[in-house]
């Protein structure tokens, strides 16, 4: 079985750690797959690459960058000789596999996998103008029913296709997108001041994301023996140096290679994630940091937001608070405060990440795969 898995992110984007795990895995398990992916001129970050590596123009919140990359995805594509080509949002990624197919140029299968709203995400962050809402919709749902199936990463984003008028026989939910335990369990934690609680973020950090509340929130907590390191690209500098210009306990690490972000990530002693949007792009989530928080073993403090609720149980696998930063920082307190809960919700957490690996994700996506060759 020979797979193109296409994306319009580049390998350095946080939306290329599923695709990457994904690939490694189906290629430990002899099936061959070539990674067609945005061109970047960073230093990739990922140097072990069992798969083939293809990088094509292209950029993911543009117009311009979109058609880029869907003119230059053409060419691999066609050339690819794939049983199946599984492409991930933007719809950029089965634009031209849906055309050739269309044309007779191939006969591949397409799987359309949807790591959740992307064009509505895109116009509540500011990336998309709202007058291109109601065209991207339609192009892309004109796309998805010429796949022959879709992926949903939770059942509340099936929920969500299904009420758009999508057939719901074409879609599996396959729950995340899988989490590398073995290799987060592997790295060895940053050093540390033995005297500081460290309190810790992973993933990108800018307003549309809320980072901004879980910095307002660490600022409530009145205790000098802890800090708050946040590991991620910066989407608003000037904005995040202006509310942490007087903390020298608030630490911005910036954007960081993986195992160098997991290196940080194991050093925590508490980890957080803020949401208080109520919107079907948020809802639908299921970030990926929560599962290498989990698979980390370390105590998890979220709000109650949906996207969480995906995953999290309160008092189970997670500490989930009122959607402010009042309440969120009184979550992080009450953990500090009660060690046995901490060590308590972190071993269930460590527990339940099992049935997310990336083993059991990829099985479940062979089976896909297989049942559309039948």
């Amino acid at each position: 079985m020979k797979i193109g898995m296409i994306q319009n992110v580049t390998l350095n984007d946080h939306r290329s750690v599923n695709p990457h795990n994904v690939a490694c895995e189906l290629e430990r398990r002899r099936i061959t797959v070539d990674m067609i992916l945005q061109k970047t001129d960073e230093d990739l970050q990922y140097k072990n690459r069992p798969y083939n590596l293809i990088q094509i123009p292209g950029e993911t919140y543009s117009v311009p960058g979109q058609i880029r990359f869907v003119t230059a995805s053409f060419t691999p594509l066609k050339k690819g000789s794939y049983h199946i080509i599984h492409g991930r949002n933007p719809f950029s990624s089965i634009f031209s596999a849906t055309i050739l197919k269309k044309m007779g140029a191939i006969t591949s299968k397409i799987v359309y996998d949807m790591r959740g709203l992307w064009i509505d995400f895109g116009v509540l962050s500011g990336k998309i103008s709202p007058h291109l809402l109601h065209v991207l919709k339609k192009t892309e749902n004109y796309l998805i029913k010429r796949c022959d199936h879709i992926i949903a990463l939770s059942p509340v984003l099936k929920d969500e296709l299904c009420s758009r008028g999508l057939d719901k026989e074409k879609i599996s939910v396959i729950f995340g997108g899988g989490v590398d335990i073995e290799k987060v369990e592997s790295v060895t934690p940053a050093k540390k001041d033995k005297d500081t609680t460290v309190i810790g973020y992973m993933g990108s950090i800018s307003v549309s994301r809320q980072s901004d509340k879980i910095i307002e929130a660490f600022k409530k907590i009145k205790r000098k023996d802890i800090r708050l390191v946040m590991v991620g690209p910066v989407g608003e500098p000037h904005i995040f140096r202006e509310l942490t210009s007087n903390c020298k306990n608030i630490v911005l690490t910036g954007y960081l290679p993986q195992e160098k972000a997991f290196h940080f990530l194991k050093s925590f002693d508490i980890v957080l994630s803020y949401h208080e949007v109520d919107h079907p792009a948020y809802n639908v989530a299921v970030p990926v940091k929560v599962f290498e928080y989990m698979a980390s073993g370390i105590p998890i403090v979220v709000t109650n937001h949906q996207m969480y609720k995906n995953v999290l149980e309160d008092g189970k696998t997670a500490i989930l608070t009122g959607q402010n930063p009042e309440e969120f920082a009184e979550g992080i307190v009450y953990l500090l405060e009660n060690p046995r809960m901490a060590e308590k919700i972190s071993a269930r957490a460590r527990s339940e990440v099992e049935k997310y690996s990336i083993k059991n994700v990829v099985d479940q996506l062979e089976s896909v795969y297989l049942n559309l060759l039948e």
